[in-house]
Parts: structure tokens; sequence; C-alpha cells
């Protein structure tokens, strides 16, 4: 299962239609998020608030547009914005389904990840990406290529570099055969830390990759009920890594895991099931509760991990651009026989207003 619904999705292609058009777009998100969780995983937290980016868009001609703006994040019992920072975008159409972005890019829920690769709290927490990516849309495949640099350093700074290099591509193989539809997701991420500009000593380089492969089988009984049946096998290799007891270093060199899901919607609403087992499995960006390394405490590690997880979620379209999401989460812990929940609820919001149209 995606980390995150299509609700949280900001993507918006190039219309053939604009060209010399002026408009400013309003992204929004108020959230509130509510993690009990009280195993050795990951901390149990409360995120409650609102981010916008307003930005003003002007197509140059129908396959160039530039963005440019600010994002601005806000939680609720802070007097001051947690992050400002300036958003530019060049979207540009290479192709007839294919798009090049640079800059801010497309991220966060648009690259459609598994939440073992990807954890949901990024999504108000880490929202902004910089970097460029390759969009291919066509009638069979879907596919994201993107390089996201997420810590830049310069000449005698003592951090590290960070830098993820990401695919998602769903290849569809069945699309509505007597009701039913065959996809098949593939992911790959690399996280690197590293670079060679900081003052010796060197820290010691990571690089870690994560990869997905599974299978969608959707049956629909109409136009708004279906199920999905959705089994995934994950890997996790560490292609450079540190010796135990130095910087960066993990309990593990690789390992892998199993996700196994069933989910039932119906109109707007969804419920799943699904069934986690690993061994050795650890993923940076990932969600803790699938690792078998710690958020909380460095040193503490489990090479075996199993989880039975369910999640409840119902969206709707309040007006137009503005939908609504609420969820509940659960991840139950068969070896510490611990229960882990969240539940939370969001409005966002994706407006698009026409300033004005510039003559030739």
């Amino acid at each position: 299962m995606q980390a995150q619904s299509s609700v949280f999705q900001t993507y918006v292609p190039l219309y053939d239609s604009c060209s010399k058009t002026l408009s400013f777009r309003f992204e929004s998100s108020f959230f509130f998020k509510n993690d009990e969780y009280f195993d050795n995983f990951a901390y149990g937290y409360t995120g409650l608030g609102v981010f916008a980016k307003p930005t003003l868009e002007y197509y140059f001609t129908p396959r160039i547009k530039v963005s440019a703006g600010v994002y601005l994040l806000k939680y609720s019992g802070r007097d001051h914005f947690t992050r400002v920072i300036p958003v530019f975008r060049v979207q540009y159409k290479m192709a007839k389904s294919l798009e090049l972005v640079m800059g801010n890019i497309y991220g966060s829920a648009n690259h459609q990840l598994a939440e073992p690769l990807f954890r949901f709290d990024r999504y108000f927490q880490h929202h902004i990406e910089y970097g460029f990516q390759f969009l291919l849309n066509t009638a069979t495949i879907h596919s994201d290529l993107w390089l996201s640099w997420e810590h830049y350093i310069m000449v005698g700074d003592t951090a590290q570099e960070h830098l993820l290099v990401g695919n998602s591509t769903i290849f569809k193989a069945i699309r509505d055969r007597k009701g039913f539809s065959l996809s098949i997701p593939f992911q790959l991420l690399i996280a690197h830390k590293g670079g060679q500009l900081e003052p010796p000593p060197h820290k010691p380089i990571s690089t870690i990759l994560n990869a997905l492969a599974g299978v969608k089988l959707t049956y629909s009984f109409g136009a708004e009920n279906s199920i999905d049946f959705e089994p995934q096998l994950l890997l996790y290799d560490g292609l450079n890594l540190p010796e135990q007891g130095e910087l960066n270093a993990e309990p593990f060199k690789n390992g892998w895991g199993s996700y196994t899901t069933l989910t039932y919607h119906y109109h707007g609403l969804h419920v799943m099931g699904g069934y986690w087992y690993a061994k050795r499995f650890i993923a940076p960006h990932g969600e803790y509760l699938f690792q078998s390394v710690s958020e909380m405490e460095p040193d503490f590690s489990q090479e075996k991990r199993e989880l039975l997880t369910t999640k409840i979620w119902y969206s709707k379209t309040i007006y137009r651009s503005i939908k609504l999401e609420a969820r509940a989460e659960s991840y139950y812990d068969l070896m510490s026989r611990k229960l882990d929940y969240s539940y939370g609820l969001y409005i966002v919001m994706n407006e698009n207003f026409f300033l004005a149209k510039y003559k030739k």
C-alpha cells in the first residue's frame, strides 16, 4: 500500500491550451496526526498544524511553465513558522508523455511509494523536495524518476551531503478486463550520505539501496466498489556502509521484507488489512515500525519483525479542489505483543486562480 492516498498528491500536468498565461496557485494542508506508539521502534507524538505553498505560475508556451512562491509550515502551539522555504520550479514537456521538472519537484505523496519505504509523516515534516525528476505517463506506464538533494554542503561545512535517487514505476498489464485489472509496481531508492568538501578527517560515507517489486490485482464490482490484493517483496542492501562503531554504521548489511495487503474500497471508504514479515530490513526514509532498527534507540535492533496492520480511511471532496480525509491505523507486533496505533484528520487544498493572459 502507498504511504499516502491520492488526496495528498499535487502533480498537475502541463496543458496544451495554456500559453502566455499567469495564474496564482494555492496549495495548503491542515493536518492532525496522533501517533500512539509504545514499542521500541518509533517515537509517539502528535503533529498538528498547517502548511501553505502560494505560488505564481506562468506559461511561456504550452510546453514550459515556471512557478515561484514560498512554503510555510506552522505547528499549533508554536508562535512562529517552523519552516519558511522559497520554492521555484520549471516544468518542461519534452515529449508527448514525458516531462522534466527541475527545482521544487513533485515529491512526497506524488512518488506513490509503499509505507515501509516512505513514512507517512514525511508528508508534513519534509514536504519540500529539491532536485530534478522525469515523469512518464502513458496508457500502460506511469514512471517517476528523480534525484532529491536533501542537504547541500559547501567548502568547510562539517555536515555531510544527503541525497536520494528514486524511481517509482507502475506497469498496467491488464486494464479492466471483465472487472479485473493487473498492475506491476517497481520502486527503487538509493540514499547516500557523503561529500568531499568537509575538512579532514572525513566522515564515513553511507549508501543504502531499497527496492520493491510486487503485483496489484484489482476486481471492480462497480464504478466505486472494488477490492485490491497486493503482495510485495522488499529488499535492503548496504552498498557502502562503515564498520560497526563508526558514524552511519548499521547493524545489518542486507535484508528483506514481504508485505501482503487486502483492501476494500466503497465510494470514499477504504478498509485494509496487511501482514508484514521481515528479516534485517532497513529503509532510511521508511516507517520505523516496519524496520529492524529503532528511531528512538540507535543501539537497538531486532533481526526479525512480524506485524499485522489495519487501516481505515475516508476521503471526500468537500468543494472543488478542497478534499478531506480521516484515517485510523494500527500495527500489532506479533513478537512483542504490543499494539501501536495512530489516527488523523486532514483538509487538503490545491486550487489555481487565473490572473491574466498576455497577447503577443
